[in-house]
């Protein structure tokens, strides 16, 4: 049972090729120089910028104190300190997103002819056209060359939660004011001046009506 890890490269504009790996050793190498067991063709990787290695039962990846550090799930590791490995990880360094499986059956390890080819065609998707004539001696270069320190994957921190509005609700509109609005128990209340007149007639019959029969009863 060994490790397979599946490489992509972050720096192609274009989407990039996938590249897979495996090993059944105790220690991987993962870095820029010709002598990593996984090598990642760009100076935001340092020579030696990350090991795997058996860890008891399991595996284990460390950072090899590199320049722009080594996340695993998006979380930095201390340089130095083992960070067991579990099913589907996902590793962050350089510019490059490895998918790592551990546990895994391997047939045929991959071998050093095979890694320097990948290496290649890595760097070629990277690189326009016209740099892919002198692939090799750009390789070489960049193999040679020193680390150059990159802000490449913010740390994340935890967001700020803000109580969110309840779904559907909207603030109400106002509604527009008119000068002659009034409630609907005062339009009821008020009367015209023909209605006033007749009650009052009314009124003045009714009061006539008792005044005569009382003088008749008296009578």
């Amino acid at each position: 049972m060994g490790v397979r890890i599946t490489v992509q490269s972050l720096w192609p504009e274009m989407q990039a090729s996938t590249f897979a790996y495996e090993f059944a050793q105790a220690r991987i190498v993962i870095g820029r120089s010709r002598s990593a067991d996984v090598q990642l063709p760009h100076t935001a990787v340092s020579a030696t910028h990350a090991s795997i290695r058996t860890e008891g039962v399991g595996y284990a990846i460390f950072d090899e104190g590199s320049t722009n550090g080594t996340r695993v799930n998006e979380t930095r590791l201390v340089p130095g300190r083992p960070k067991l490995l579990r099913p589907n990880d996902v590793v962050d360094l350089g510019g490059y997103r490895l998918s790592i499986e551990v546990g895994v059956p391997v047939g045929q390890p991959t071998s050093a002819r095979l890694t320097a080819d990948f290496a290649r065609k890595i760097l070629a998707e990277q690189l326009s056209s016209a740099d892919v004539v002198d692939l090799d001696a750009r390789l070489g270069a960049i193999q040679r060359g020193e680390d150059e320190p990159v802000e490449l994957l913010p740390i994340p921190t935890e967001p700020v939660r803000e109580t969110p509005p309840p779904r559907g609700s909207r603030p109400s509109a106002p509604r527009a004011s008119r000068p002659d609005s009034e409630a609907p128990s005062q339009a009821r209340t008020r009367l015209g001046r023909g209605e006033l007149a007749v009650y009052t007639l009314a009124a003045l019959v009714v009061v006539t009506s008792v005044i005569a029969m009382a003088l008749l009863m008296r009578s």
